[in-house]
């Protein structure tokens, strides 16, 4: 019983100077000193006059953190009493990415008088990777629901350090700059090819938003349904605290200071920027109407990914998303059937759309012999009639 020992909601308001340090524990943001006495600001180099692009992550994380329930038992504290400890263990996990999660856990709470349920303190970590690497996780033994799309959670093991947890929920597989040869031999551009446009008219596909970064370009061939990671402005934050990292430990330095990995916030920005949604295009009208109807993030409107990037990365190689960016394009190429009557006529477009015409075309064919027989049967009658009753052309 939660009773009298603590609210049962600890994290359910939120201040804009508690925002403010979150930025800070995030991407150590520069906040000026008129903008945390809630004053007007007049420092053009103040980070907190970017806040307002972020008033959608502001809004995921107050409906996070709200949410949270302490799992407490006798003589026990919550294991997130404020938020100043979600900003703590954002800050620990930021400086021991090479810790086992065992081992963070123990280091954060071994200094409570009062110990949090074990179970608690697991909630307090999965929450604080939510916030920082913007990825659902749970701990082992845990619990963890199933997530859209019928996925659930990926575990991060307590023997695990963060940088191989996250080299796990994102896989590596190369495939350069997404050109693919055809059976003939030719070469085929996928990024030009896979417009939103095309996937919505030629595959049927249909766009919904997700907050879990691992299912950026998710596709469920059964529901026609593509997941687009669309915080865009989250996304640039990262990158615009990494922007100076460079050399072998860039992995790990921008799990430090700019949380999640360099190359996997620019192909998340750039497949979302350049290849479905290219500016000034009906694509990108399709986009307006996924901001103003499906709450997608407004920032994605806003096409200046250029200022974020690094010299020689201008021309993004896909080495985490490029796998699903194949696969749309092959559900291009070949779109599954989704209705009855295509899941009747079979698999291969080609020869779907052959049978499709030849059944038409069969179809046509037998309504015209119908009309025709009614006809010739409506002749007959008349000619049987003339003959039974003959007109009398006498006097």
């Amino acid at each position: 019983m939660i009773g009298s020992l603590a609210s049962p909601y600890p994290l359910k308001g939120i201040t804009d100077t508690e925002l403010q340090k979150l930025t800070q524990a995030l991407w150590n943001w520069n906040i000026c000193e008129a903008c945390q006495n809630v004053e007007a600001c007049t420092n053009s180099r103040c980070s907190w006059r970017r806040s307002a692009l972020l008033e959608p992550f502001f809004d995921f994380y107050k409906y996070l953190t709200s949410s949270y329930v302490p799992d407490l038992l006798p003589a026990s504290t919550p294991a997130l009493r404020s938020h100043e400890d979600v900003f703590d263990i954002i800050k620990l996990l930021q400086a021991h990415p090479d810790m086992k999660r065992s081992e963070l856990t123990h280091e954060y709470f071994s200094k409570r008088n009062k110990l949090p349920p074990s179970s608690d303190q697991h909630w307090a970590f999965n929450l604080a990777i939510q916030i920082m690497l913007m990825v659902k996780c749970s701990a082992d033994n845990q619990p963890s629901g199933l997530l859209e799309l019928g996925t659930q959670a990926i575990q991060w093991h307590f023997d695990e350090p963060l940088t191989e947890f996250i080299s796990r929920a994102f896989p590596q597989k190369n495939t350069g700059n997404l050109h693919i040869y055809d059976d003939s031999g030719e070469i085929k551009d996928i990024k030009s090819a896979l417009s939103a446009k095309s996937l919505k008219k030629v595959a049927g596909l249909r766009f919904q938003g997700t907050d879990d970064l691992r299912n950026h370009l998710r596709m469920d061939v059964k529901r026609g349904v593509v997941e687009i990671y669309h915080y865009t402005s989250v996304l640039r934050e990262h990158l615009a605290a990494s922007q100076t990292l460079h050399g072998s430990l860039a992995f790990e330095n921008s799990i430090s200071v700019g949380n999640i990995p360099r190359q996997i916030a620019l192909e998340a920005l750039d497949s979302m920027q350049k290849i479905l949604f290219p500016f000034d295009s009906d694509s990108e009208k399709i986009l307006c109407d996924l901001v103003a109807k499906e709450s997608f993030d407004p920032d994605c409107l806003r096409y200046d990914s250029a200022a974020y990037q690094r010299e020689g990365e201008e021309d993004t190689s896909y080495n985490y998303f490029g796998v699903r960016l194949v696969d749309l394009f092959k559900e291009l190429e070949d779109p599954s059937p989704r209705g009855i009557l295509e899941k009747w006529l079979q698999r291969k477009s080609g020869a779907r759309y052959m049978m499709m015409a030849t059944l038409v075309g069969v179809i046509i064919a037998i309504i015209l012999g119908i009309l025709g027989l009614a006809v010739g049967v409506f002749q007959a009658w008349v000619s049987y009639e003339a003959w039974k009753h003959p007109v009398n052309s006498g006097n």
